[in-house]
Order: C-alpha cells, then structure tokens, then sequence
C-alpha cells in the first residue's frame, strides 16, 4: 500500500516518518523524522503526509472513562448568582476592535525539481556507477569514467534473481553516459547490479538496499551535480592473474613460433590482440586457434582470452563499416556459445544475431547484423 520512500504520519500521534522497507505483512520499517530513528508501523496506524487531516482518536482512546470534573477556582471562590453575573456581563457587546481570523495556511508539499547535469572538468578520482534522479519514481543510471583511460564493461541489472536489463560496450577516458535505468518501486524487488570488466579481471555486485542506498550521496566529477552513486574503482585495476598475460606470452614467444606455425585465424596476423592484420567477416573462437598450446593456460583464461577477441573484433567490424559477421564457436551448449550470446545480446551496435547454417561449419556459427 505504500511504497519505499513514502512520506506519511502516524493518525493518533501526527508524528511524521519515511517508509524505508516493505515488510510484506502489513507492517513496515519506518525513519522517525523527529526522533532520527527507525521503528515499525502497521498500515492500520499510518495515513500518507499529503492526506493527514488531523490527529485522530483511537478506538482505545475512546472508551476511556474521564475522570469528575471537579469544581472550578472560581466556583470555589464565588456564588452561583455571582458566576451568572459575571457570564452575563462577558457576552456583552464591547467597543473594541475585532481582530480577522484567517484561515489556517495548509502546508504545501514542494514539487520535486530534478538536479541539472552540469558537465565539469575531469579530476581523474575513478569510476562511478550514479544514479540521477529524474523524478520522484524514476532514477537514470549513469556509469561514470573519470579516469585517463578507456575500458570494455558488462552492467547487468537483476529484479527478483532474473536478468531484466543489460548493456556492453567500451566508454572512453573522461566521459560518462546512461546504461540504466531503476524505478523507485523496483527496490521491493531485490535490485542487484553485476559490473565485469573482463579485460581487467575487476567484478562487482551491488545490492541495493534503499536504506543504505539513500545514505551514497555524493559529488559526482564530470555531471557536475551530487547524487546518488557507488565508487565502482578509483583507479584501472591490476590483472590478477597468476600466469603471464597472454600478450607477455605471445611477445615472449614470437620467434620460435615464426618458424613453427602459420597464421591460423586471418583475423590476426600474431597472437598480439590488437594488432589487426584484416577484416575478415568471419571469427574462430575455438581456443586452438588463438593459442599454440591450450594447456599452458586454464580454462578461465582460455574462456576471458575468447571474449576480448571477440570485443576487439566487433569493435573492428563496426568501425570498418561492415553490415554483417559471422562468429565461429562451435556446437553445443557451452559456457562459449552462453558467453557469446550474452555479449551480443546486450552489445549497443549489434542489430540482431542468429544462430544458422554456415557452409564451412555447419550449425556452429552465428551471424551477426550490425547496425548501420
């Protein structure tokens, strides 16, 4: 009946309070304005701020038994005839000037004006996940990147343990942009965001929690405003890997593999990720076409390696202009096709994919439209 952020009155008491949790029951987790605290109220005992009338009695209150009314000083002290004189002699009319009663002045609640973007100067203080308030029901989440570096991410929002939103791509240094958005509502709903940087080994989860969530106010570099919002990292993180990258890896055994190996996948004219050598529409993602020897690696790096080859030539086949691709990855369900499904399908310049025949593999490709 009332939503998380509410502001309502007590009908006995007039106290004022904020619904910061939905119990689900009846009852709820309320802030007491006055005393800064938190206590529990029931829907029966609880009316919103906009439509409190007054203080009300209850029931209890109500068949309570008043106690004799004793007599007044004044009746101790004076006759009934004098008492009877002297209210005769209140209700005269006297000479004195009336004073207007106005009515009383009705508390008008202030209508909510949302905070202005004002783009600032990069301080280079990290990267943020922010929420920007645009109406009193509706929060546009921004992601935040006030670093001097660029970054691929993957920001997935989760309602009720079920993925309802999300979004890839890479954002430059020192910009910010949407890539959400929440409705007040949905904090009954247990909001959850995951953010990966696969490139980075950096994962985060965030539960939002309207109590704690109220609490993240802050300035924000870049939007120039202060709003709500999470510290996502303060500077590009370090790989955690244990074995060597696979750039070091490649670097360290280019000559010897010069002799031993040609080119496997056209894509690349080496192992090194970014060094482009064609715009081939097709991609092998079969580990045994990126690497020399699979078993120098796990399975989780073999598994990441396959998702930046597969950023980087998305990213290639956009900025080239070409309208469509094809994605080698093989038959089955495995963690690979799951993967590549997930990043095509919440990639900004991916039109639509489809998983078809091919006549050089079969059903284990899919063909990728990219927007114009």
């Amino acid at each position: 009946m009332f939503e998380i952020g509410a502001k309502i009155r007590f009908k006995y008491t007039g106290m004022e309070a904020e619904i910061v949790e939905d119990h689900m029951d009846g009852s709820y987790t309320v802030w007491l304005e006055k005393d800064e605290e938190e206590s529990i109220a029931f829907v029966d005992d609880i009316v919103l701020a906009k439509d409190f009338g007054g203080i009300e009695q209850s029931e209890q209150q109500k068949t309570l038994q008043k106690a004799p009314k004793g007599p007044s000083t004044e009746e101790l002290f004076y006759s009934k005839e004098e008492l009877n004189a002297k209210k005769i002699a209140a209700l005269q009319p006297k000479h004195l000037s009336v004073k207007k009663t106005t009515a009383p002045k009705t508390e008008k609640i202030p209508s909510f004006v949302p905070l202005d973007i004002c783009p600032s100067p990069p301080k280079q203080t990290g990267c943020y996940l922010a929420f920007h308030q645009t109406s009193p029901n509706h929060y546009t989440i921004y992601l935040v990147n006030d670093l001097p570096n660029s970054f691929s991410f993957e920001f997935k929002l989760f309602l009720q343990q079920k993925l309802v939103h999300g979004f890839n791509k890479i954002i430059p240094a020192n910009t910010f942009f949407p890539i959400g958005e929440l409705l007040h509502e949905q904090f009954n709903d247990s909001p959850l965001i995951e953010f990966r940087c696969p490139a980075l080994a950096f994962n985060k989860q965030i539960k939002l929690k309207y109590r704690k969530f109220i609490k993240t106010v802050q300035a924000i570099p870049l939007m120039g405003l202060n709003t709500y919002a999470f510290v996502l990292f303060s500077k590009l993180p370090a790989s955690t890997q244990k074995k060597p990258s696979i750039k070091h890896y490649t670097n360290s055994h280019k000559q010897e593999q010069a002799n031993l190996i040609a080119p496997i996948n056209k894509l690349y004219r080496s192992f090194d990720l970014m060094d482009v050598a064609s715009f081939e529409p097709e991609l092998d993602l079969h580990a045994e076409k990126l690497v020399n020897d699979t078993s120098e690696f796990t399975a989780r790096e073999l598994y990441e390696l396959q998702l930046e080859v597969l950023e980087n030539f998305i990213t290639k086949a956009v900025k080239i202009g070409l309208q469509e691709v094809f994605i080698i990855h093989g038959l089955g369900k495995g963690k690979l096709k799951e993967g590549v499904d997930n990043f095509l399908r919440f990639h900004g310049d991916i039109k639509s994919y489809k998983n078809e025949f091919h006549e050089k593999y079969g059903f284990g490709a899919t063909k990728v439209i990219l927007k114009k």
